[in-house]
């Protein structure tokens, strides 16, 4: 390669990161709710996993990331109509699961 194709490349790199450092920032900050509000603080579930539970089920944070897959999954039910029975058996599960505290 010549100079001049290394300087076209390494310009084009940087107007490329220039342009993808902006929208990266722009889709990461859009799963974050209108009222600066996420799903967990909503829910008073800590942000973190606490490793040192001795029971992974009885993990409040656990029980929520459950609880938003269930929730998923329902909304895809709704939407499409399918995995609806997957849909209602994950939700008697969690049922069983907040039950057994």
């Amino acid at each position: 390669m010549t100079t001049r194709e290394l300087a076209k490349l390494g310009l084009a790199l940087l107007v490329g990161a220039a342009i993808a450092f902006p929208a990266g920032m722009m889709v990461a900050g859009s799963g974050s709710r209108a009222d600066g509000t996420d799903r967990a603080a909503r829910r008073d579930a800590p942000a973190v996993r606490d490793v040192f539970s001795p029971s992974i089920r009885r993990d409040p944070w656990f029980v929520e990331r459950q609880r938003e897959g269930i929730e998923a999954l329902e909304a895809y039910c709704a939407r499409t109509g399918e995995n609806c029975p997957e849909a209602r058996a994950a939700r008697r599960g969690l049922a069983k699961l907040e039950a057994a505290d």
